[in-house]
């Protein structure tokens, strides 16, 4: 069980660098640009791998002190962040925020369907030596302050095993000063959820 756990690794992996370098752009998804605020957005995705959540900050051993995980958490919440996420905070520097181009990103190629100024969709296939497959995903962003991306891929592993990875992330403002801690947030973690 073990070994075929850790030779389906290697595809899950790029899979899942396949997801990630997707979700970077469905955050982005059009040929114009999205007004947002500037200053530190705080974000966490729910991420599952096959059926099974993906591990986050929290699952893993020794990465938090009780103490942190508890004030961690409670400020997700308070924030509007998915429980369970796997928390990140990023710096926006400009109140547009550009959106390229439908393009090739590490072995997907991507087509954008804008809805709106502020939503949309996109559809993806990806190939690569490990494993190959399509997806689909949406895009919202809510009063320059709060956005939503949701990201389902289906395909097979180079050894015909199925794949599937399926993300929500969700994204918040947090405020204009990109180097104050979120409220709540011991100043410690900074450094580990950028």
């Amino acid at each position: 069980m073990h070994a075929s756990r850790f030779r389906s690794a290697p595809a899950a992996a790029s899979a899942l660098a396949l997801a990630t370098g997707l979700l970077t752009l469905s955050a982005s998804v059009q040929a114009q640009s999205i007004s947002v605020k500037p200053g530190l957005w705080a974000s966490a995705s729910v991420n599952t791998l096959n059926g099974r959540k993906m591990p986050t900050i929290f699952d893993i051993n020794g990465a938090l002190t009780p103490q942190q995980k508890t004030s961690l958490a409670a400020a997700m919440a308070k924030a509007g962040l998915p429980t369970g996420g796997n928390p990140h905070l990023d710096c926006q520097q400009s109140s547009e925020f550009a959106l390229p181009k439908p393009q090739s990103v590490d072995d997907c190629t991507t087509q954008v369907k804008p809805g709106d100024a502020t939503s949309g969709s996109f559809t993806m296939s990806c190939k690569s030596a490990t494993a190959s497959g399509m997806g689909a995903g949406t895009y919202q962003v809510t009063d320059k302050s709060s956005a939503t991306i949701k990201v389902a891929f289906k395909g097979t592993t180079a050894q015909g095993m199925p794949l599937t990875y399926e993300s929500t992330s969700v994204h918040k403002w947090i405020g204009s000063d990109c180097s104050a801690p979120p409220p709540g947030i011991d100043p410690s973690l900074m450094d580990l959820m950028r």
